[in-house]
């Protein structure tokens, strides 16, 4: 299955955002320059918790801020919500080529964004020196995304020269 097969009139922020989410959401754009925008969108997480838009905001405050944990759970979230809407198993471990084409059936774009929210939270793990975490999850990556599309392969190549780096430096 090619991951860059999917049409624009499917993309995840296609849901209709409220009014009022969308004004904390532009209020949390502009505020984020002096790092000032996490209330805003805490606030708008309040009003619509499960807005892909609100979540994705979230989760970019939090990791550009090098607050890796809470980025994690917006991550985590952003899967909770993609998942259920696309009937994923709950446990990303139990993801499978069947699964997957099933949700590509679905919404390719979802189906992408929940991909993109896996890689984001290996990223996050290794980060974190999760490392086996990390690579499990890219393992899982690479293994649905057969043409590498989303670039686990690469991650992963670079976490076994590093380990190996790491054994040629070990006394």
């Amino acid at each position: 299955m090619d991951l860059h097969d999917f049409d624009a009139i499917s993309l995840y922020f296609d849901d209709d955002c409220p009014p009022a989410v969308a004004a904390l959401l532009d209020t949390a754009a502009r505020a984020c320059v002096e790092g000032e925008g996490e209330l805003p969108l805490l606030q708008a997480y309040l009003c619509a918790p499960e807005q892909l838009a609100v979540l994705v905001g979230l989760y970019r405050f939090y990791f550009y801020k090098h607050r890796l944990p809470e980025a994690d759970l917006v991550a985590r979230r952003a899967m909770s919500v993609s998942g259920r809407r696309l009937d994923l198993p709950d446990d990303w471990q139990q993801m499978d080529p069947i699964a997957l084409a099933a949700a590509a059936s679905r919404s390719m774009g979802l189906l992408r964004f929940w991909l993109l929210a896996l890689k984001a939270r290996a990223v996050l793990a290794l980060r974190e020196g999760r490392t086996g975490e990390g690579t499990r999850m890219l393992e899982k990556l690479a293994c649905l995304d057969q043409q590498d599309r989303l670039g686990a392969s690469s991650l992963l190549a670079l976490i076994g020269s590093a380990s190996a780096i790491t054994t040629l430096e070990s006394p």
